[in-house]
Order: structure tokens, then C-alpha cells, then sequence
């Protein structure tokens, strides 16, 4: 065998071995993700049901939206909690880092999933990223596909996701910053 066979046969092993190695990760990958991405449906509506909330708050109580409540605090430095004022800020930076690591994880089905990185993308944004619920039908009719073909898609889509999640997003972002920027303080 000469040198160039081995270096051929060595690759292509290589490959191989790295190809099953990456499907038993998206296999363990699956469950989590599937888990993480229906949460992360709830924690968008529930943040905007309470976002619609304050500002229907604002207009009832000062005639004017939530902004201009704002603006008004600043500008007039408005006794207020702030302990708990710093909590709700602390949360909000945690789920912007949530969604921002969701959608990076996104970004990379769409763009590096073999053959159907669009649709894949497509049928997460539909199923698990829109401020209401729709129904698996609702979804199928809206991308024109099959049950059969829409299942199929969602459930390698969510794999691919789950393995570009843990695996590349999650250990780039250790090293951000996607923590309180507060300190915990005791009251």
C-alpha cells in the first residue's frame, strides 16, 4: 500500500468516524433542544404578555406609553424600588442572551445545514419562535408541506439545532457575558 492509499483509506475513515460521532451527538442533542425550545416559546410570550401588560398599565394610569413612563423617571428622578427594578433588568438580560444564542444557533441550521438549511430554519421559526402559538397545521399549511414531510423536517431541524446549540454556540458564548450585569444585593 503506498502512502497516498493509506493517507485516502486514513480520511475516509476519519470521516466516517467523525460522521457517527456527530450523529450520536445530534441524537443526544435531540431531547434538550426539543425540551429548551419549547420553554423557549413560553418565556417569549409570557415576557410579551407582560410587556403588554406595563404598557396598558402606562396608558390607563398616565395616559401615555410605557416610553414616555420611562423617559419621565429619568428626567425627574422618580423615587422608585429599585432593588426590584434591578431584578426585572437582570432577567431581561438573561433572556436577551437566551435569544440571542438561539438565534445564532438559527442562523447556522439555516445557512450550514446541508440541502434544506432554509426550510429547516422555517419550520423552528414557525414552530417555536412567533409571540403566538400556532398549531403543527397552521405551520404545515403556511410552508405548503405534508404531515409526513413537515415531521420529518422539524424533527431533523431540531436536531441540527440542538448539535449547533451545544456544540458551537454554547461554547463560544462561556466567554461572554450573559449573566446580571447587577450585583445581587440583599434588602
Amino acid at each position: 500500500m503506498t502512502e497516498r492509499d493509506y493517507a485516502i483509506r486514513s480520511f475516509k475513515e476519519v470521516t466516517l468516524n467523525a460522521a457517527r460521532h456527530t450523529e450520536e451527538r445530534m441524537n443526544l442533542y435531540y431531547g434538550k433542544i426539543k425540551e429548551l425550545m419549547n420553554n423557549y416559546q413560553d418565556l417569549i410570550l409570557e415576557n410579551q404578555m407582560v410587556l403588554d401588560e406595563l404598557e396598558q398599565e402606562c396608558q390607563e394610569k398616565i395616559n401615555e406609553n410605557m416610553a414616555y413612563a420611562l423617559q419621565y423617571m429619568d428626567a425627574y428622578d422618580y423615587r422608585m424600588n429599585l432593588g426590584k427594578l434591578k431584578k426585572e433588568v437582570n432577567n431581561i438580560i438573561l433572556i436577551y442572551g437566551l435569544c440571542d444564542m438561539v438565534n445564532r444557533a438559527m442562523t447556522l441550521v439555516k445557512y450550514f445545514t446541508p440541502n434544506f438549511g432554509t426550510e429547516y430554519y422555517d419550520v423552528l421559526y414557525g414552530c417555536f419562535c412567533r409571540h403566538r402559538k400556532m398549531t403543527d397545521m397552521e405551520i404545515m399549511l403556511e410552508l405548503g408541506m405534508s404531515r409526513a414531510s413537515f415531521y420529518r423536517k422539524k424533527k431533523v431541524a431540531l436536531r441540527y439545532l440542538g448539535y449547533y446549540f451545544f456544540e458551537i454556540v454554547v461554547p463560544q458564548s462561556a466567554n461572554k457575558r450573559y449573566k446580571p450585569s447587577f450585583p445581587e444585593t440583599e434588602e
